[in-house]
Protein backbone atom coordinates (compact mmCIF):
# COMPACT_ATOMS: atom_id res chain seq x y z
CA UNK A 1 0.00 0.00 0.00
CA UNK A 2 1.40 3.41 -0.97
CA UNK A 3 0.93 7.10 -0.23
CA UNK A 4 2.71 8.39 -3.34
CA UNK A 5 -0.25 8.59 -5.72
CA UNK A 6 -2.72 9.76 -3.11
CA UNK A 7 -0.58 12.70 -1.99
CA UNK A 8 0.30 13.59 -5.57
CA UNK A 9 -3.43 14.02 -6.16
CA UNK A 10 -3.65 16.19 -3.04
CA UNK A 11 -0.78 18.30 -4.34
CA UNK A 12 -2.51 18.77 -7.67
CA UNK A 13 -5.43 20.46 -5.95
CA UNK A 14 -3.36 22.45 -3.47
CA UNK A 15 -3.90 26.16 -2.82
CA UNK A 16 -0.73 28.20 -2.82
CA UNK A 17 0.03 31.46 -1.03
CA UNK A 18 2.13 34.25 -2.53
CA UNK A 19 5.13 35.98 -1.01
CA UNK A 20 7.68 38.53 -2.04
CA UNK A 21 10.38 37.09 -4.28
CA UNK A 22 13.52 36.40 -2.24
CA UNK A 23 16.64 38.32 -3.07
CA UNK A 24 18.74 36.37 -5.55
CA UNK A 25 22.15 35.32 -4.33
CA UNK A 26 25.03 36.47 -6.48
CA UNK A 27 26.27 32.91 -6.77
CA UNK A 28 24.23 29.96 -5.61
CA UNK A 29 26.01 27.78 -3.08
CA UNK A 30 24.74 24.58 -4.68
CA UNK A 31 26.38 22.27 -2.17
CA UNK A 32 24.75 24.04 0.78
CA UNK A 33 21.41 24.31 -1.00
CA UNK A 34 21.44 20.59 -1.76
CA UNK A 35 22.19 19.83 1.90
CA UNK A 36 19.23 21.92 3.03
CA UNK A 37 17.06 20.20 0.43
CA UNK A 38 18.26 16.76 1.53
CA UNK A 39 17.54 17.55 5.19
CA UNK A 40 14.08 19.06 4.75
CA UNK A 41 12.59 18.30 1.33
CA UNK A 42 13.89 15.06 -0.17
CA UNK A 43 11.75 12.87 2.07
CA UNK A 44 8.63 14.04 0.19
CA UNK A 45 9.92 15.47 -3.10
CA UNK A 46 12.57 12.88 -3.98
CA UNK A 47 16.31 12.68 -3.50
CA UNK A 48 16.73 13.60 -7.17
CA UNK A 49 14.22 16.50 -6.96
CA UNK A 50 12.16 14.55 -9.49
CA UNK A 51 9.06 14.15 -7.31
CA UNK A 52 7.98 11.41 -4.93
CA UNK A 53 5.05 11.87 -2.51
CA UNK A 54 5.17 15.56 -3.37
CA UNK A 55 5.68 17.13 -6.83
CA UNK A 56 9.00 17.52 -8.67
CA UNK A 57 11.17 20.48 -7.61
CA UNK A 58 13.54 21.32 -10.45
CA UNK A 59 13.85 24.00 -13.10
CA UNK A 60 12.47 21.81 -15.91
CA UNK A 61 9.33 20.58 -14.20
CA UNK A 62 8.47 23.29 -11.67
CA UNK A 63 6.12 25.82 -13.29
CA UNK A 64 5.74 28.22 -10.38
CA UNK A 65 7.57 31.49 -9.92
CA UNK A 66 10.19 32.11 -7.21
CA UNK A 67 7.63 34.21 -5.33
CA UNK A 68 5.07 31.43 -5.41
CA UNK A 69 7.61 28.85 -4.23
CA UNK A 70 8.71 31.10 -1.36
CA UNK A 71 5.06 31.52 -0.45
CA UNK A 72 4.52 27.77 -0.35
CA UNK A 73 7.51 27.33 1.96
CA UNK A 74 6.13 30.05 4.23
CA UNK A 75 2.45 29.16 4.16
CA UNK A 76 2.36 25.48 3.35
CA UNK A 77 0.10 23.97 0.73
CA UNK A 78 -3.19 22.96 2.28
CA UNK A 79 -4.64 20.38 1.98
CA UNK A 80 -1.35 18.59 1.22
CA UNK A 81 1.22 17.33 3.72
CA UNK A 82 3.38 20.43 3.15
CA UNK A 83 3.80 22.02 6.60
CA UNK A 84 3.09 25.70 7.07
CA UNK A 85 4.95 28.61 8.66
CA UNK A 86 5.47 29.14 11.59
CA UNK A 87 5.90 25.39 12.06
CA UNK A 88 9.29 25.78 10.33
CA UNK A 89 10.59 28.13 13.06
CA UNK A 90 13.79 26.76 14.49
CA UNK A 91 13.99 24.33 11.57
CA UNK A 92 14.68 26.43 8.48
CA UNK A 93 16.03 29.99 8.25
CA UNK A 94 15.11 32.74 5.77
CA UNK A 95 18.50 32.29 4.11
CA UNK A 96 17.91 28.58 3.71
CA UNK A 97 14.47 29.26 2.29
CA UNK A 98 16.02 31.55 -0.32
CA UNK A 99 18.63 28.91 -1.16
CA UNK A 100 15.86 26.39 -1.74
CA UNK A 101 13.93 28.75 -3.99
CA UNK A 102 16.97 29.38 -6.17
CA UNK A 103 17.91 25.71 -6.26
CA UNK A 104 14.41 24.72 -7.38
CA UNK A 105 14.12 27.39 -10.06
CA UNK A 106 17.63 27.23 -11.56
CA UNK A 107 18.93 23.67 -11.19
CA UNK A 108 17.95 20.51 -13.10
CA UNK A 109 16.90 17.18 -11.67
CA UNK A 110 19.86 15.16 -10.40
CA UNK A 111 20.66 11.49 -10.99
CA UNK A 112 22.16 10.14 -7.76
CA UNK A 113 23.43 6.59 -7.59
CA UNK A 114 23.32 4.13 -4.69
CA UNK A 115 25.36 1.01 -5.23
CA UNK A 116 25.51 -2.32 -3.43
CA UNK A 117 28.63 -1.04 -1.68
CA UNK A 118 26.81 2.16 -0.63
CA UNK A 119 24.07 0.01 0.85
CA UNK A 120 26.60 -2.16 2.65
CA UNK A 121 28.43 0.86 4.11
CA UNK A 122 25.17 2.37 5.38
CA UNK A 123 24.39 -0.64 7.60
CA UNK A 124 24.07 0.31 11.27
CA UNK A 125 24.08 -2.28 14.04
CA UNK A 126 22.19 -0.83 17.00
CA UNK A 127 21.99 -4.00 19.10
CA UNK A 128 25.23 -5.96 18.88
CA UNK A 129 24.04 -9.09 20.67
CA UNK A 130 20.46 -9.99 19.81
CA UNK A 131 20.63 -13.06 22.06
CA UNK A 132 20.31 -10.69 25.03
CA UNK A 133 16.97 -9.35 23.84
CA UNK A 134 13.95 -10.37 25.95
CA UNK A 135 12.46 -13.80 25.29
CA UNK A 136 8.94 -12.39 25.06
CA UNK A 137 7.07 -9.08 24.95
CA UNK A 138 8.03 -6.62 27.69
CA UNK A 139 4.48 -5.26 27.69
CA UNK A 140 1.14 -6.89 28.43
CA UNK A 141 -0.54 -8.41 25.37
CA UNK A 142 -2.46 -11.66 24.95
CA UNK A 143 -0.94 -12.62 21.60
CA UNK A 144 1.36 -11.11 18.99
CA UNK A 145 -1.30 -11.04 16.29
CA UNK A 146 -3.21 -8.43 18.30
CA UNK A 147 -0.48 -5.85 17.56
CA UNK A 148 -1.56 -2.99 15.33
CA UNK A 149 1.15 -0.73 13.91
CA UNK A 150 0.42 2.84 12.78
CA UNK A 151 2.82 4.86 10.66
CA UNK A 152 3.03 8.37 12.16
CA UNK A 153 4.72 10.58 9.58
CA UNK A 154 5.28 13.58 11.84
CA UNK A 155 4.88 17.28 11.19
CA UNK A 156 7.82 17.63 8.81
CA UNK A 157 8.04 13.96 7.77
CA UNK A 158 11.17 13.85 9.93
CA UNK A 159 12.31 14.27 13.50
CA UNK A 160 11.05 12.87 16.80
CA UNK A 161 7.42 12.69 15.67
CA UNK A 162 8.29 10.34 12.78
CA UNK A 163 7.74 6.92 14.30
CA UNK A 164 5.79 3.69 14.32
CA UNK A 165 3.27 3.46 17.14
CA UNK A 166 2.00 0.08 18.34
CA UNK A 167 -1.36 -0.71 19.92
CA UNK A 168 -3.03 -3.75 21.40
CA UNK A 169 -5.88 -4.31 18.93
CA UNK A 170 -7.99 -5.91 21.65
CA UNK A 171 -7.76 -3.14 24.27
CA UNK A 172 -6.52 -0.25 22.05
CA UNK A 173 -3.85 0.53 24.61
CA UNK A 174 -0.54 1.83 23.25
CA UNK A 175 2.16 -0.74 23.99
CA UNK A 176 5.16 0.88 22.38
CA UNK A 177 6.66 3.15 19.77
CA UNK A 178 9.78 3.02 17.63
CA UNK A 179 11.32 6.22 16.19
CA UNK A 180 12.38 6.09 12.54
CA UNK A 181 13.89 9.61 12.11
CA UNK A 182 12.11 9.97 8.76
CA UNK A 183 8.47 9.32 7.89
CA UNK A 184 7.72 5.58 8.03
CA UNK A 185 5.80 4.31 5.04
CA UNK A 186 5.40 0.54 4.95
CA UNK A 187 5.74 -2.42 7.30
CA UNK A 188 6.07 -6.16 6.80
CA UNK A 189 6.41 -8.93 9.34
CA UNK A 190 8.54 -12.06 9.54
CA UNK A 191 6.10 -14.94 8.87
CA UNK A 192 8.32 -17.43 10.73
CA UNK A 193 9.13 -15.53 13.95
CA UNK A 194 6.61 -13.20 15.65
CA UNK A 195 9.28 -10.98 17.17
CA UNK A 196 10.59 -9.39 13.95
CA UNK A 197 9.14 -6.62 11.81
CA UNK A 198 10.63 -4.49 9.06
CA UNK A 199 9.80 -0.87 8.28
CA UNK A 200 10.61 1.18 5.18
CA UNK A 201 10.83 4.95 5.58
CA UNK A 202 10.55 7.60 2.89
CA UNK A 203 14.27 8.25 2.50
CA UNK A 204 14.96 4.57 1.86
CA UNK A 205 16.04 3.15 5.21
CA UNK A 206 14.94 -0.36 6.15
CA UNK A 207 14.57 -0.81 9.92
CA UNK A 208 14.65 -4.24 11.57
CA UNK A 209 12.48 -3.99 14.67
CA UNK A 210 12.31 -6.31 17.67
CA UNK A 211 8.62 -6.27 18.58
CA UNK A 212 9.29 -7.76 22.01
CA UNK A 213 11.45 -4.88 23.24
CA UNK A 214 10.15 -2.27 20.74
CA UNK A 215 13.66 -1.45 19.55
CA UNK A 216 15.32 -1.05 16.19
CA UNK A 217 18.19 -3.53 16.20
CA UNK A 218 19.61 -2.77 12.73
CA UNK A 219 18.95 -0.46 9.83
CA UNK A 220 20.31 -0.04 6.34
CA UNK A 221 19.68 2.48 3.59
CA UNK A 222 18.43 0.35 0.70
CA UNK A 223 17.93 3.33 -1.61
CA UNK A 224 17.44 7.10 -1.51
CA UNK A 225 13.63 7.08 -1.82
CA UNK A 226 11.18 4.24 -2.20
CA UNK A 227 8.32 2.44 -0.52
CA UNK A 228 8.13 -1.22 -1.51
CA UNK A 229 9.17 -3.88 0.99
CA UNK A 230 8.61 -7.62 1.46
CA UNK A 231 9.83 -10.49 3.63
CA UNK A 232 10.23 -13.90 1.99
CA UNK A 233 7.86 -16.60 3.17
CA UNK A 234 10.73 -18.58 4.70
CA UNK A 235 11.81 -15.48 6.64
CA UNK A 236 15.34 -15.55 5.21
CA UNK A 237 15.28 -12.52 2.93
CA UNK A 238 14.01 -8.95 2.82
CA UNK A 239 13.53 -7.11 -0.48
CA UNK A 240 13.24 -3.34 -0.90
CA UNK A 241 12.54 -1.44 -4.10
CA UNK A 242 13.58 2.17 -4.74
CA UNK A 243 12.43 5.06 -6.89
CA UNK A 244 15.82 6.76 -6.52
CA UNK A 245 17.70 5.05 -7.99
CA UNK A 246 15.60 2.51 -9.92
CA UNK A 247 16.74 -0.63 -8.10
CA UNK A 248 15.64 -3.52 -5.94
CA UNK A 249 17.93 -4.96 -3.30
CA UNK A 250 17.62 -8.35 -1.63
CA UNK A 251 19.07 -8.56 1.87
CA UNK A 252 19.70 -11.15 4.52
CA UNK A 253 16.71 -10.76 6.85
CA UNK A 254 18.77 -11.51 9.93
CA UNK A 255 21.68 -9.13 9.35
CA UNK A 256 20.33 -6.75 6.65
CA UNK A 257 23.51 -7.39 4.70
CA UNK A 258 22.78 -6.67 1.02
CA UNK A 259 23.11 -9.76 -1.15
CA UNK A 260 21.82 -8.92 -4.60
CA UNK A 261 21.09 -5.64 -6.41
CA UNK A 262 18.74 -5.64 -9.41
CA UNK A 263 18.48 -2.74 -11.87
CA UNK A 264 14.83 -2.07 -12.71
CA UNK A 265 14.48 -1.24 -16.40
CA UNK A 266 12.71 -2.78 -19.37
CA UNK A 267 10.82 -2.25 -22.59
CA UNK A 268 7.37 -0.81 -21.89
CA UNK A 269 4.18 -1.76 -23.76
CA UNK A 270 4.88 1.05 -26.26
CA UNK A 271 8.31 -0.32 -27.15
CA UNK A 272 10.44 2.16 -25.21
CA UNK A 273 13.29 1.15 -22.92
CA UNK A 274 12.63 2.88 -19.59
CA UNK A 275 13.84 2.84 -16.02
CA UNK A 276 11.14 1.84 -13.58
CA UNK A 277 10.05 2.21 -9.98
CA UNK A 278 9.21 -0.84 -7.91
CA UNK A 279 5.46 -0.37 -7.79
CA UNK A 280 5.15 -3.22 -5.33
CA UNK A 281 7.09 -6.22 -4.08
CA UNK A 282 5.45 -9.27 -2.56
CA UNK A 283 6.46 -12.76 -1.47
CA UNK A 284 4.36 -15.74 -2.47
CA UNK A 285 3.93 -19.09 -0.71
CA UNK A 286 3.45 -20.78 -4.08
CA UNK A 287 7.24 -20.90 -4.34
CA UNK A 288 10.13 -19.17 -2.64
CA UNK A 289 9.87 -16.15 -4.88
CA UNK A 290 9.75 -12.39 -4.70
CA UNK A 291 7.45 -10.79 -7.25
CA UNK A 292 8.01 -7.16 -8.29
CA UNK A 293 5.94 -4.89 -10.51
CA UNK A 294 7.94 -2.41 -12.61
CA UNK A 295 5.70 0.65 -12.76
CA UNK A 296 6.83 2.49 -15.90
CA UNK A 297 8.06 -0.60 -17.77
CA UNK A 298 4.75 -2.41 -17.34
CA UNK A 299 6.44 -5.69 -16.47
CA UNK A 300 6.20 -8.21 -13.63
CA UNK A 301 9.41 -9.99 -12.59
CA UNK A 302 9.71 -13.17 -10.55
CA UNK A 303 12.89 -13.60 -8.50
CA UNK A 304 13.68 -17.23 -7.64
CA UNK A 305 15.31 -17.19 -4.21
CA UNK A 306 16.23 -20.87 -4.19
CA UNK A 307 18.25 -20.93 -7.39
CA UNK A 308 21.85 -19.84 -7.63
CA UNK A 309 22.19 -16.20 -8.64
CA UNK A 310 18.49 -15.55 -7.94
CA UNK A 311 17.50 -15.59 -11.64
CA UNK A 312 14.64 -13.51 -13.04
CA UNK A 313 11.58 -14.51 -15.02
CA UNK A 314 10.18 -11.47 -16.84
CA UNK A 315 6.56 -11.05 -17.92
CA UNK A 316 6.16 -8.13 -20.36
CA UNK A 317 3.20 -6.03 -21.55
CA UNK A 318 1.29 -6.44 -18.30
CA UNK A 319 0.05 -2.84 -18.44
CA UNK A 320 0.88 0.84 -18.46
CA UNK A 321 1.94 2.18 -15.07
CA UNK A 322 1.67 -0.76 -12.71
CA UNK A 323 1.11 -0.16 -9.03
CA UNK A 324 -0.33 -2.10 -6.08
CA UNK A 325 -1.14 -5.80 -6.23
CA UNK A 326 -2.31 -8.78 -4.20
CA UNK A 327 -2.16 -12.57 -4.45
CA UNK A 328 -4.77 -15.30 -4.76
CA UNK A 329 -5.08 -17.43 -1.60
CA UNK A 330 -2.76 -20.11 -2.96
CA UNK A 331 -0.23 -17.50 -4.05
CA UNK A 332 -0.27 -18.61 -7.69
CA UNK A 333 -2.05 -15.62 -9.24
CA UNK A 334 -1.09 -11.97 -8.91
CA UNK A 335 -3.71 -9.26 -9.43
CA UNK A 336 -1.93 -5.98 -10.25
CA UNK A 337 -3.41 -2.59 -11.03
CA UNK A 338 -2.57 -0.90 -14.33
CA UNK A 339 -3.34 2.80 -13.94
CA UNK A 340 -3.25 4.02 -17.51
CA UNK A 341 -5.09 1.03 -19.01
CA UNK A 342 -7.85 1.16 -16.37
CA UNK A 343 -7.61 -2.58 -15.69
CA UNK A 344 -6.43 -5.01 -13.07
CA UNK A 345 -4.19 -7.53 -14.79
CA UNK A 346 -4.14 -11.13 -13.56
CA UNK A 347 -0.80 -12.92 -13.89
CA UNK A 348 -0.39 -16.69 -13.52
CA UNK A 349 2.99 -16.79 -11.77
CA UNK A 350 3.41 -20.54 -12.26
CA UNK A 351 3.09 -20.21 -16.04
CA UNK A 352 4.52 -16.68 -16.22
CA UNK A 353 1.70 -15.37 -18.37
CA UNK A 354 -1.21 -12.93 -18.28
CA UNK A 355 -4.55 -14.74 -17.98
CA UNK A 356 -7.05 -11.87 -17.81
CA UNK A 357 -7.41 -8.10 -17.66
CA UNK A 358 -10.29 -6.97 -15.48
CA UNK A 359 -11.90 -3.58 -16.33
CA UNK A 360 -11.87 -1.58 -13.13
CA UNK A 361 -12.93 2.04 -13.55
CA UNK A 362 -10.50 4.89 -14.03
CA UNK A 363 -7.02 4.41 -12.56
CA UNK A 364 -7.56 1.25 -10.49
CA UNK A 365 -5.85 1.01 -7.12
CA UNK A 366 -5.77 -2.19 -5.11
CA UNK A 367 -3.98 -1.20 -1.92
CA UNK A 368 -3.36 -4.54 -0.20
CA UNK A 369 -6.44 -5.92 -1.92
CA UNK A 370 -9.29 -7.69 -0.17
CA UNK A 371 -10.76 -11.16 -0.68
CA UNK A 372 -13.92 -12.48 0.96
CA UNK A 373 -16.48 -15.25 0.78
CA UNK A 374 -19.95 -14.37 -0.49
CA UNK A 375 -22.79 -16.83 -1.05
CA UNK A 376 -20.43 -19.72 -1.61
CA UNK A 377 -18.05 -17.81 -3.89
CA UNK A 378 -14.61 -16.44 -3.27
CA UNK A 379 -14.53 -12.84 -4.45
CA UNK A 380 -11.88 -10.17 -4.80
CA UNK A 381 -12.44 -6.45 -4.69
CA UNK A 382 -10.48 -3.61 -6.22
CA UNK A 383 -10.92 0.13 -5.96
CA UNK A 384 -9.99 2.99 -8.26
CA UNK A 385 -8.24 6.16 -7.25
CA UNK A 386 -9.62 8.08 -10.24
CA UNK A 387 -8.38 11.04 -12.21
CA UNK A 388 -9.49 14.58 -13.03
CA UNK A 389 -12.42 13.64 -15.28
CA UNK A 390 -13.28 10.26 -13.79
CA UNK A 391 -16.93 9.34 -14.31
CA UNK A 392 -16.76 5.90 -12.73
CA UNK A 393 -15.68 5.81 -9.11
CA UNK A 394 -16.35 2.23 -8.19
CA UNK A 395 -15.43 -0.88 -6.28
CA UNK A 396 -15.03 -3.70 -8.77
CA UNK A 397 -15.93 -7.17 -7.50
CA UNK A 398 -14.57 -10.19 -9.38
CA UNK A 399 -14.57 -13.96 -9.02
CA UNK A 400 -11.22 -15.22 -7.72
CA UNK A 401 -11.43 -18.44 -9.76
CA UNK A 402 -12.51 -17.12 -13.16
CA UNK A 403 -11.50 -13.46 -12.58
CA UNK A 404 -14.72 -12.39 -14.29
CA UNK A 405 -16.43 -9.22 -13.07
CA UNK A 406 -19.30 -9.99 -10.71
CA UNK A 407 -20.41 -6.44 -9.95
CA UNK A 408 -19.32 -2.84 -10.27
CA UNK A 409 -20.39 -0.92 -7.16
CA UNK A 410 -20.66 2.86 -7.36
CA UNK A 411 -18.94 4.69 -4.50
CA UNK A 412 -18.75 8.33 -3.44
CA UNK A 413 -15.31 9.21 -4.77
CA UNK A 414 -11.76 8.01 -5.46
CA UNK A 415 -10.86 4.99 -3.37
CA UNK A 416 -7.58 3.43 -2.33
CA UNK A 417 -7.42 0.70 0.31
CA UNK A 418 -10.24 -1.85 0.69
CA UNK A 419 -10.30 -3.97 3.85
CA UNK A 420 -12.02 -7.26 4.75
CA UNK A 421 -12.03 -9.85 7.54
CA UNK A 422 -13.78 -13.24 7.77
CA UNK A 423 -15.41 -12.29 11.09
CA UNK A 424 -16.71 -8.91 9.92
CA UNK A 425 -19.83 -8.40 7.79
CA UNK A 426 -18.48 -5.56 5.64
CA UNK A 427 -15.81 -4.78 3.10
CA UNK A 428 -14.57 -1.27 3.92
CA UNK A 429 -13.83 1.25 1.17
CA UNK A 430 -12.06 4.52 2.00
CA UNK A 431 -12.90 7.66 0.04
CA UNK A 432 -9.74 9.66 -0.61
CA UNK A 433 -8.53 12.66 -2.63
CA UNK A 434 -9.48 16.26 -1.87
CA UNK A 435 -13.21 16.35 -2.59
CA UNK A 436 -16.10 16.86 -0.17
CA UNK A 437 -16.34 13.15 0.61
CA UNK A 438 -12.68 12.67 1.57
CA UNK A 439 -13.57 12.21 5.24
CA UNK A 440 -15.94 9.31 4.53
CA UNK A 441 -15.63 5.57 4.50
CA UNK A 442 -18.22 3.26 2.99
CA UNK A 443 -19.29 -0.29 3.81
CA UNK A 444 -20.17 -2.98 1.28
CA UNK A 445 -22.30 -5.84 2.56
CA UNK A 446 -20.61 -9.15 1.69
CA UNK A 447 -23.85 -10.88 0.70
CA UNK A 448 -25.78 -8.20 -1.19
CA UNK A 449 -22.64 -6.50 -2.61
CA UNK A 450 -24.30 -3.14 -1.97
CA UNK A 451 -23.06 -0.07 -0.13
CA UNK A 452 -25.18 -0.23 3.00
CA UNK A 453 -23.60 2.45 5.18
CA UNK A 454 -21.49 5.58 4.85
CA UNK A 455 -19.92 7.32 7.84
CA UNK A 456 -17.83 10.43 8.40
CA UNK A 457 -14.75 9.85 10.48
CA UNK A 458 -13.36 13.09 11.95
CA UNK A 459 -15.51 15.92 10.66
CA UNK A 460 -15.68 17.77 7.36
CA UNK A 461 -12.09 18.96 7.19
CA UNK A 462 -10.17 15.70 7.20
CA UNK A 463 -9.06 12.69 5.22
CA UNK A 464 -9.87 9.19 6.43
CA UNK A 465 -8.01 6.31 4.86
CA UNK A 466 -6.06 3.04 5.27
CA UNK A 467 -8.70 1.04 7.19
CA UNK A 468 -7.37 -2.15 8.77
CA UNK A 469 -9.24 -4.78 10.76
CA UNK A 470 -7.75 -6.08 13.98
CA UNK A 471 -6.68 -9.73 14.03
CA UNK A 472 -9.92 -10.90 15.65
CA UNK A 473 -12.08 -8.77 13.35
CA UNK A 474 -13.88 -7.07 16.25
CA UNK A 475 -12.61 -3.59 15.39
CA UNK A 476 -11.04 -1.64 12.58
CA UNK A 477 -8.57 1.25 12.70
CA UNK A 478 -8.65 4.26 10.37
CA UNK A 479 -6.05 7.00 9.90
CA UNK A 480 -7.71 10.40 9.84
CA UNK A 481 -5.55 13.30 8.73
CA UNK A 482 -6.83 16.79 9.47
CA UNK A 483 -6.50 19.86 7.26
CA UNK A 484 -6.35 22.28 10.16
CA UNK A 485 -3.44 24.58 11.05
CA UNK A 486 -0.89 22.50 12.94
CA UNK A 487 1.45 25.44 13.59
CA UNK A 488 -0.14 26.17 16.97
CA UNK A 489 0.48 22.69 18.28
CA UNK A 490 -2.80 21.05 17.28
CA UNK A 491 -2.44 17.40 16.24
CA UNK A 492 -2.15 16.65 12.56
CA UNK A 493 -4.69 13.88 12.75
CA UNK A 494 -6.25 11.05 14.71
CA UNK A 495 -6.30 7.30 14.80
CA UNK A 496 -9.98 6.43 14.95
CA UNK A 497 -11.18 3.02 16.11
CA UNK A 498 -14.60 1.54 15.29
CA UNK A 499 -16.57 -1.52 16.29
CA UNK A 500 -16.70 -3.64 13.12
CA UNK A 501 -20.32 -4.75 13.56
CA UNK A 502 -22.12 -1.73 15.00
CA UNK A 503 -19.78 0.78 13.27
CA UNK A 504 -19.82 2.74 16.51
CA UNK A 505 -16.73 4.85 17.17
CA UNK A 506 -14.87 3.32 20.09
CA UNK A 507 -11.94 5.65 20.49
CA UNK A 508 -10.11 8.56 18.85
CA UNK A 509 -6.38 9.04 19.52
CA UNK A 510 -4.53 12.21 18.50
CA UNK A 511 -1.55 11.44 16.23
CA UNK A 512 0.67 13.65 14.11
CA UNK A 513 -0.11 12.80 10.48
CA UNK A 514 -1.05 9.12 10.75
CA UNK A 515 -0.78 7.02 7.60
CA UNK A 516 -0.65 3.26 6.94
CA UNK A 517 -2.06 0.83 9.49
CA UNK A 518 -0.74 -2.75 9.63
CA UNK A 519 -2.06 -5.69 11.62
CA UNK A 520 0.45 -8.29 12.78
CA UNK A 521 -1.96 -10.90 11.36
CA UNK A 522 -0.45 -10.03 7.98
CA UNK A 523 2.55 -12.13 9.03
CA UNK A 524 0.62 -15.35 8.45
CA UNK A 525 -1.81 -14.44 5.69
CA UNK A 526 -1.43 -14.32 1.94
CA UNK A 527 -4.57 -12.36 1.20
CA UNK A 528 -5.97 -9.68 3.46
CA UNK A 529 -9.48 -10.73 4.47
CA UNK A 530 -8.88 -14.48 4.70
CA UNK A 531 -6.71 -14.71 7.79
CA UNK A 532 -7.71 -17.58 10.11
CA UNK A 533 -9.89 -16.52 12.99
CA UNK A 534 -7.89 -17.42 16.10
CA UNK A 535 -9.57 -16.79 19.42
Amino acid sequence: MKLRTLFAIFAHFALFASAACPARAQALDIARAERVYADHCSVCHGADRGGYIGPALNRDETKRTPAQIAGIILSGAPPTLMPQHPSWRGTITAKERDLLVELITTQPKTHPSWSLEDIRKSLQVLVADESKLPAGPTYRIERADDLMAVMSRGRHAAGKSAKVIFYDGRTHRQVGEVPTTYAPHLMDFDPTDPRWAYVRDDVGWVHKIDLYSMRTVRRVRAGLNGTSLAVSRDGRYVAAGSYVPHTMVIMDASTLEPLHLIELAGVDPDGRMVEADAGMITATPYANWFVVALEQAGQVWIVDLDRRGMPLTKIADVGRHLHDAFLSPDGRHLVVSSYDDHVNAVVDLAEARIVRKIPSGCKPHLGSGAVFESNGRLLGIGTNIGEANCKSYEATVFDMKTFEVVKRIAVDGPTESPAAHPNAPYVIVDIVGSGPNANKIQFVDKDSLEVVRTIEVEGTMGYSHFPEYTARGDFFYVSSRNRGDRSLGAPGGHLVIFDSRTLRRVRSIALDVPAGVFSHARARTVVIGLQPARQ
